[in-house]
């Protein structure tokens, strides 16, 4: 769940910051929505899909028939839309909540063309954990 937040920040930042998106955030929907799908589908790590492999997207690409009844294709899609919209509320709350630090990283991006790690430690301060 955190390396999907993660991947929706360019497109949460443009919501946040400019009010709405760009097609850029393309390529990071298909990758969370891949993440959650095997996380829902090949990694039986959904609860209510429960501890069962349908052997991820990959294998049904191309195949005439999938390995699961309609139902559980619905109960797929559910679980993977609910994750995705859980990593898209969590980045948002992050990026919400981190709104003045956001803008100071902006600030400094505009005058560095690249950040270091220094750079955002003297920037920011030490990191919480």
């Amino acid at each position: 769940m955190d390396r999907m937040s993660m991947t929706l920040g360019g497109r949460v930042a443009e919501e946040i910051f400019f009010g709405s998106i760009t097609t850029g955030a393309q390529d990071d929907l298909q990758k969370i929505t891949k993440m959650a799908f095997e996380v829902c589908a090949n990694f039986g790590m959904d609860s209510d899909i429960g501890p069962i492999s349908y052997g991820g997207r990959d294998q049904q690409e191309g195949s005439f028939q999938k390995p699961f009844s309609e139902a559980t294709a619905q109960a797929l899609d559910k679980a993977v839309h609910d994750m995705v919209r859980e990593a898209h509320k969590r980045c948002t709350d992050l990026l919400t909540e981190k709104k003045a630090e956001v803008e100071k990283v902006a600030q400094l991006l505009l005058t560095k063309e690249v950040i270091t790690r220094e750079d955002m430690f003297n920037l920011l301060g030490p990191r919480p954990l």
